[in-house]
């Protein structure tokens, strides 16, 4: 390319230096730093601290000796190490921001998290943590930190999921007293706003004070009374609850309150790095930790932390693998390489520009690229060993699932997940501190109120023997089966009241479960609008309300029984219909049916039996006439209605009772005279004093169910009001002695009793309805107490309805007259008025169209004499002949009258039968004109 000269070669040598030096302009051009500065700031005396440490040397190694990342910069890590004086620490952290550091790598803890996070926004340098603060605080006053760890309010999620599986109503809350331990109480506050539980109570522990001394006070404030909760939520640093298990194991406190101990993801990222002791102090814990998949990436990372970690530091208890502190930081490293890579790649930077400050008197200088590589870990989207990284925009990692795990046996086991608000068991048995594998109920032992002595024992029935007591009766089993029907364990025991007089004044019970004293209790109380003001009851599993009993007695059947449920005008009318109906049968059938002919005598004596018998549906004769069918059709229906009548009338005679109280209903009660008996202690008094107005004098307490029965008998008491239950047992077990008398005018209902916001409440209450909806669970429980009678039913004991019972109550039975049946006495006699009316109709038209036609014939000329035919001639031709209607059933005929027919036929023989005179007797053939 260039012409031929002597002094080609040199041309050719100054080109190719030409081409060198241009080659090496660019490439020094796009050179990068030989190295960056990464800061650490770690306390090596713990146990995080060096786990975190050794994660990041193995994460600086990859980092290096990979060829894909940072094309030749050297990462170089400088530890800033904390100890117990805050003025060294802070010099500490000093050092590291006048090295240059490009960004800072620490676990935010309360001692160095404000000013870490002042210097880092002041040098513009990235601040990453992955251990120990809450990001939402530091979120608040930093433009430059960027959180390797889940947020409180995530993780106080996942708990408020896990209280809501146990249907735990309350939690108590042992918080770490600083800035750390307020955030997560708060952030639990926030989680359990939409949820069914809430926090009863919460006891700060201050980590430099705590001691023997302030646990013992926190000792017995959990163990006091109006400590209801179980449940027992840990937000503390992992350092201060070792003290606190190991102060609960030598107490005994766990085993003796049970209930569930959970511990939140502070405390058990580091579960599997105790020792024994620890761990035995902590046998049955539950912990919410941020969930890691083992994969063969994170298998490898972990078996050389491992490795390096005993190295380093061989006399100290480490876990099996790098655990989520661990590996949060070794992600850290490769956040901030990548971000730089990205930096250098797309900004083409030759170095990094660093600038002192006239606003710090720290001599700490201000990273130029701080604001862009800050972007650039914001935009971080990759997979880690400890799972996705990805940040929102305020620098927070999104995480969304955690892992639930169980301490067992010094071992720690994944029990479950929680992931996207959804909480699930995997099938792997929880041990709970009292080592039962029954989920615990979340609240102290219940104390069961049970009165003793009341009225009725088939509802509450307690025997002693020796120093044992044994709770019995209708509403004990009720209460029994609605705790087993709960999704929990529920710890109660059973207390008998105080009754001073003997016998339970259910106004004190109610007060009894309002000032604390009992839990609940379980009687035979009605729910009423004045105690629902005092305590609160579960959904009431008997149907109840007031009502009247009072004594019956049964009237002795007279000797002419038979003949009172009709009165004297219907027997009356009855009659005359049957003597009407015999004659109109007779006068029917008289000319067609042979049994109906004879002498007047016989005639009459048929039609009477025959009519009587069809009374008692027994009558043998046949009708023959359609009109006469008609006619017994119509009788015989009206004989259905009237013996169904006077049967059921019969019976309701035969059996009837009369009442042997004035009292017949709840205004009778009120204006009579007569004494009424209640159940002592019930609120029947007050009721029957204040709402219905009924003087006090006249009111008489009972308190056996013998004193019901003996004071009604003898007519002490005129009635007794009370509840339906009651009332129905004495009823079934005294037949046939009492009845109910008016209507229900009281509704309520037997219901547990629980104080006032009790956290089992509901769920009691969901049980019991279950129990109402389940007849047959119901049933046989009052089977089992009150025998084969229920109290549900609307049946007495001799099968009759009450509500019947109560429509004749006090007054003798109506008798049944021709009013009761007069629509169809009307409809039996206007009947009979038409049938008959065509009867004689017809037979008028007849005996008209009989003289017409022989009038006809003897009209007519004779001088052509009928010739002499032979019936056996003409036979052929008269089989088929019609029938001659004027021969029917006559006994004599013409033949004059019936010439029309013959004329013109050949000679017959009469001796031959002929079909249409098969029923004449006799025929006058002289009065025949012969030809």
């Amino acid at each position: 390319m260039f012409p031929a000269c002597s002094n080609c070669d040199v041309w050719r040598n100054a080109m190719n230096a030409l081409i060198v030096f241009l080659l090496l302009f660019v490439e020094s051009c796009g050179a990068r730093p030989p190295e960056v500065r990464i800061g650490g700031v770690f306390d090596l005396g713990s146990y995080r601290g060096k786990q975190s440490n050794v994660a990041i040397q193995l994460a600086i190694e990859d980092v290096n000796n990979n060829p894909n990342i940072l094309n030749g910069t050297i990462l170089q890590f400088q530890t800033s190490e904390m100890g117990s004086n805050a003025l060294i620490d802070a010099e500490n952290v000093l050092k590291l921001f006048r090295a240059n550091v490009v960004s800072v790598i620490a676990p935010m803890t309360p001692q160095v998290s404000n000013f870490l996070s002042l210097l880092a926004d002041s040098a513009h340098v990235p601040l990453i943590t992955f251990a120990g603060k809450d990001p939402s605080m530091s979120i608040k006053h930093s433009a430059y930190s960027i959180q390797m760890i889940g947020r409180d309010a995530v993780q106080m999620k996942a708990i408020a999921s896990l209280l809501n599986k146990f249907h735990w109503r309350e939690v108590v809350v042992i918080f770490q007293d600083d800035e750390l331990g307020l955030s997560g109480l708060l952030a639990l506050h926030n989680a359990l706003g939409g949820s069914a539980a809430s926090i009863a109570q919460k006891f700060s522990v201050s980590v430099k004070s705590f001691d023997n001394s302030s646990w013992k006070d926190m000792q017995k404030r959990l163990e006091d009374d109006k400590t209801r909760s179980r449940v027992f939520v840990i937000h503390t640093s992992y350092e201060l609850a070792q003290k606190i298990f190991l102060e609960a194991k030598q107490s005994g406190i766990m085993k003796k309150l049970g209930g569930a101990w959970i511990v939140t993801e502070w405390v058990a990222d580091s579960l599997d790095v105790q020792d024994d002791k620890i761990m035995d102090s902590m046998q049955g814990v539950i912990g919410v930790r941020t969930s890691i998949t083992h994969t063969p990436h994170f298998e490898n990372i972990s078996r050389r932390w491992k490795d390096k970690f005993m190295r380093l530091y061989p006399n100290d208890i480490h876990s099996e693998n790098i655990g989520i502190v661990g590996a949060y930081a070794y992600d850290s490293i490769w956040v901030i390489a990548q971000a730089i890579d990205a930096l250098f790649r797309i900004n083409n930077l030759t170095e990094l520009g660093f600038r002192s400050s006239g606003k710090l008197s720290t001599n700490a200088h201000v990273f130029d690229e701080g604001s862009a590589l800050f972007q650039k870990v914001i935009n971080s989207n990759f997979k880690g060993i400890s799972g996705n990284i990805r940040f929102s925009k305020n620098g927070l990692l999104e995480i969304h699932s955690y892992d639930i795990v169980n301490v067992v046996n010094r071992t720690i086991r994944v029990v479950g997940s929680w992931m996207k608000e959804e909480f699930k068991l995997n099938g792997v048995e929880i041990v709970w501190p009292n080592e039962s594998s029954i989920p615990p109920s979340g609240f102290r032992k219940f104390i069961v109120g049970v009165p003793s002595n009341v009225v009725f024992s088939a509802f509450i029935n307690i025997t002693k023997s020796n120093n044992s007591q044994k709770f019995e009766g209708f509403c004990i089993d009720v209460f029994k089966r609605a705790v087993k029907n709960l999704h929990c364990h529920f710890d109660y025991e059973f207390q008998i009241s105080d009754e001073s007089n003997g016998h339970p004044d259910y106004s004190d019970l109610v007060d009894l479960v309002a000032n604390k004293t009992f839990d609940a209790v379980v009687s035979d109380i009605t729910i009423l609008s004045s105690r629902s003001a005092k305590v609160d009851f579960t959904q009431p599993y008997t149907d109840t309300g007031l009502v009247i009993m009072v004594p019956i007695k049964k009237i002795n059947s007279s000797r002419w029984a038979f003949v009172e449920p009709f009165t004297l005008s219907m027997w009356l009318t009855t009659a005359a219909f049957v003597f009407l109906t015999a004659f109109l049968i007779w006068l029917l059938e008289r000319d067609k049916n042979d049994a109906f002919t004879g002498e007047p005598a016989k005639q009459m004596e048929i039609s009477l039996w025959f009519s009587f018998s069809t009374v008692i549906f027994v009558h043998r004769e046949k009708v023959m006439t359609s009109l006469g069918k008609v006619i017994l059709i119509i009788w015989l229906f009206v004989v259905l209605i009237l013996n169904s009548s006077y049967t059921a009338s019969l019976a309701s005679y035969l059996a009837v009772q009369e009442l042997s109280s004035p009292i017949r209903d709840m205004e009778s009660l009120r204006v009579s005279n007569a004494s009424i008996g209640h159940m002592v202690g019930s609120f029947v008094k007050h009721y029957l004093t204040q709402e219905l107005k009924i003087e006090e004098r006249r009111l008489v307490a009972l308190k056996r169910p013998e004193d019901y029965v003996q004071l009604l008998r003898i007519g002490k008491i005129g009635a007794v009001v009370d509840e339906t239950p009651y009332i129905s047992m004495l009823m079934s077990h005294h037949c046939g002695e009492f009845d109910i008398v008016g209507r229900p005018f009281y509704r309520g209902g037997f219901g547990f009793l629980f104080a006032k916001g009790s956290p089992v409440l509901p769920e009691m209450t969901s049980a019991v309805l279950n129990i109402t909806q389940n007849k047959t669970e119901l049933e046989n429980i009052r089977s089992r107490w009150f025998g084969p009678y229920s109290s549900s039913s609307s049946q007495s004991c001799n099968g009759e309805s009450t509500s019947n019972l109560h429509e004749r109550e006090g007054s003798d039975i109506e008798q049944l007259s021709p009013r009761s049946f007069w629509g169809l006495f009307i409809i039996l006699s206007v009947t009979y008025f038409a049938l008959v009316s065509f009867h004689f109709g017809k037979k008028f038209y007849e005996g008209r169209l009989t003289s017409q036609r022989v009038a006809d014939v003897q009209s007519k000329p004779t001088e052509s004499p009928l010739p002499a035919v032979q019936l056996g001639e003409i036979r052929p031709q008269l089989d088929n002949t019609p029938t001659i209607p004027q021969l029917d059933n006559l006994y004599s005929i013409q033949l004059e009258e019936i010439r029309p027919q013959l004329d013109n036929m050949p000679a017959i023989q009469l001796g031959e039968t002929w079909p249409q005179l098969g029923n004449t007797h006799e025929i006058q053939l002289d009065e025949t004109p012969v030809g």
